[in-house]
């Protein structure tokens, strides 16, 4: 490396010159360069799925060791990794990384199992409750499963509410999880069986994708099903999504090559059975496989005529058909009405908006919100419109297969991101093996000649529908004016419990409104109209008491929040501007007393004011309450310490804040105390509802 002084500013020093030094990527061939750089990665992203595991070391121990093995191992293969100038070494290394893939998994999900023994989506409770009655010899489809809620401990906030005031209480999936399910239940004999079967088909799909793969592309098997922790989160949920992207994983792999020699090999008619069994698994699959056997004859039509290529996506089809019929048959038998309503129920229950697409312009940033049907169209045109430009504009889309059937999701009413991550695996798979040659080959569909140069012009007057739509999903207006006049809270649990609100109609149709709270991004269950009309006429006003329906559903009065209306005919949204409960907060400095105090000896606790991001609020004249309260093993007991110049045992005590925003409590205790006392002071407006608990001081004294 040569050396060049630094003329121009006069500096003393010399700086390296890199100009004539060779690049690292030079001195080994490419192929290597990038084959070391994605082992590395995909060993990298373990170590962080190790860190997660490593959570409950105390309950489960052997989740220590586990996670000593990836880091002691994970250590030494990355020297490997890193020195070894031979292919073929690379491969092994990364055959032992894939391994050490498997063993993180484990451990995360040993890990996980422990700390959340309940359910995280009502979908898994369904499926397990699903594979129970099957197990027990009754129909599953059409049961009311409500009860599975509270059997899986699924937080009744994660139930799914419809706009009618409803909830779902089916299981409304094709009938593929069920079998997993009951094959987990089995197993495991019902504990966390549908998360565990979930777990396992992740690890199967990893090792099956890393050999799929090409040598020097395996790596991305690991980081896309495990460094990434998106497919492990749905895995760990119970979302049956994972066992569909294992599915198409197997369909898309070298998808372009289906039926290249003229006739389906055993490997294609394979592809063909897993696409129909991930039809048969979840309804997504539903609007990907139109665009997957498109695809298949566009591409075939090249060598092959256009009969033979129908001829030849025809029997791609029956087999892929003949493994949906097969799954799904004996449910069809058993009682067809119940399995047809339940698989296309989520497209028809109207369930209420929610997700991380466009409709989070509508439920936080109040645009539209007066028909939210507009929305569902707009999305079904889109998917048209998409199908056709794939069909105009092959050559360039082809690739895209799997990824345009998504892009209409994000304008749904409800658009979960579940629809995207799920398929990361999916996507890398397809592109990694798609053939380029063939795709390079394909002749774009041949226009009548009244549109023959106009092809760019016809592919944008496809969306104007879906645009118009769209706009109109922004631009309706909501048709409640909702003003909430009061709230009542849960004290010390800091929660609301009652609200009321002021509803007016803008609308010309009279609305039955259903209302919910939300503070997370996700509406609560519907809360209970105790007084109010049923019926709110046009233009009319009505005053609405609603009570929480249960503590899931009880909003904290620590986060902002929104008030939601919800109305099934017409279907529309609206909603309060945000509801800051708790502008600032209070917190008790010191926050904690170390040693313990003699009797008659006094402490000060000092309150200061805080904002939601920890800031000082330097606010005179604010009402302050400090309680005191002795929680004993046999239940709540009062105590008896002294706070500033109130009586012994008195509580609260009130203080005014001072122009620093702090408020000075001096406690004392003439005599030793059995049990420490408690402290824990708030904000008591006057006339309000106290707001801003701060935590909790322990002062024992003896």
């Amino acid at each position: 490396m040569t050396a060049t002084a630094s003329r121009s500013s006069g500096w003393p020093f010399t700086l390296p010159s890199f100009r004539n030094s060779p690049a690292v990527e030079d001195q080994e061939p490419e192929q290597l360069g990038g084959h070391r750089l994605l082992s590395l990665l995909a060993l990298l992203s373990l170590f962080g799925i190790a860190f997660s595991a490593w959570g409950a070391p105390v309950q489960v121990p052997v989740t220590g060791v586990l996670v000593a093995v990836i880091y002691g191992v994970g250590l030494a293969l990355g020297v490997g990794i890193i020195s070894t100038h031979n292919q073929r070494t690379l491969a092994r290394l990364d055959m032992a990384v894939c391994g050490l893939a498997l063993i993180a998994l484990g451990g995360q999900a040993l890990t996980n199992l422990y700390m959340n023994p309940g359910y995280g989506t009502d979908e898994a409770a369904f499926q397990q409750a699903a594979a129970v009655l099957l197990l027990h010899g009754h129909d599953p489809y059409g049961a009311n499963l409500i009860g599975a809620l509270s059997q899986y401990r699924v937080p009744v906030q994660y139930a799914t509410s419809l706009l009618n005031g409803g909830t779902v209480s089916t299981f409304e999936y094709p009938s593929m999880p069920i079998l997993v399910g009951a094959l987990g239940v089995l197993i495991t004999g019902g504990t966390q069986a549908v998360p565990v079967s979930d777990v396992v088909v992740l690890m199967i799909t990893t090792v099956a994708l890393f050999f799929m793969l090409p040598t020097h592309r395996r790596p991305l098997a690991i980081i896309a099903c495990v460094g990434l922790p998106i497919l492990f989160g749905f895995a760990a949920s119970g979302v049956s999504m994972i066992v569909c992207m294992a599915l198409l994983s197997a369909a898309a792999y070298r998808w372009s090559s289906v039926g290249v020699t003229g006739s389906l090999t055993r490997t294609n008619r394979m592809q063909a059975v897993a696409l129909g069994l991930a039809i048969a698994t979840q309804q997504l699959a539903w609007f990907i496989a139109p665009f997957l056997l498109v695809g298949i004859f566009l591409l075939r039509r090249e060598t092959l005529s256009n009969r033979a290529a129908a001829g030849l996506l025809a029997r791609y089809a029956a087999w892929a058909a003949a493994a949906f019929l097969t799954v799904n048959a004996p449910f069809m038998i058993w009682s067809f009405g119940s399995w047809f309503d339940s698989i296309a129920a989520p497209i028809t229950q109207h369930a209420i908006p929610y997700g991380q697409g466009l409709i989070d312009l509508t439920l936080f940033f109040h645009l539209g919100g007066g028909t939210l049907q507009a929305y569902q169209l707009c999305a079904a045109l889109l998917y048209g419109a998409l199908l056709v430009l794939y069909v105009l504009n092959f050559r360039r889309l082809a690739r895209a297969c799997f990824a345009l059937p998504l892009i209409p999701f994000f304008y749904a009413s409800r658009s979960l991101a579940e629809y995207f991550m799920t398929l990361v695996a999916v996507l890398m798979i397809s592109i990694v093996t798609v053939s380029y040659e063939s795709v390079a080959r394909a002749t774009p569909i041949r226009l009548p000649s009244l549109l023959q140069g106009k092809r760019h012009l016809l592919s944008l007057a496809l969306f104007a529908p879906a645009a118009i739509l769209l706009a109109l999903a922004l631009t309706s207006p909501a048709p409640l004016s909702l003003t909430v006049t009061s709230m009542d809270t849960t004290g010390q649990l800091q929660s609301l419990w009652k609200i009321e609100v002021r509803v007016h109609n803008d609308s010309r149709h009279p609305l039955s409104p259903h209302f919910a709270t939300n503070s997370y991004g996700q509406a609560s269950s519907f809360w209970n109209i105790v007084r109010g009309p049923k019926v709110l006429d046009p233009h009319a006003t009505g005053l609405y008491v609603l009570l929480a329906p249960n503590v899931g559903s009880m909003p904290s009065i620590t986060s902002p929040l929104t008030l939601e209306a919800f109305t099934a005919t017409p279907s529309t949204f609206s909603s309060t501007s945000t509801i800051t409960p708790s502008p600032y907060a209070a917190t008790l400095m010191p926050s904690y007393e170390n040693h313990i105090v003699r009797a008659g000896r006094s402490v000060t606790l000092t309150m200061q004011l805080r904002s939601p991001l920890g800031a000082d609020v330097q606010k005179a004249g604010v009402r302050v309450a400090l309680g005191q309260l002795i929680y004993d093993e046999t239940g709540l007991m009062f105590a008896q310490a002294k706070i500033n110049h109130s009586l012994e045992g008195e509580t609260p005590v009130y203080a005014r804040t001072n122009a620093k925003g702090q408020a000075v409590f001096h406690i004392s205790d003439p005599a030793p105390q059995q049990n420490p006392i408690e402290f824990q002071a708030w904000l008591q407006p006057t006339g309000g509802y106290p707001f801003g608990y701060s935590e909790l001081v322990s002062v024992a004294w003896r």
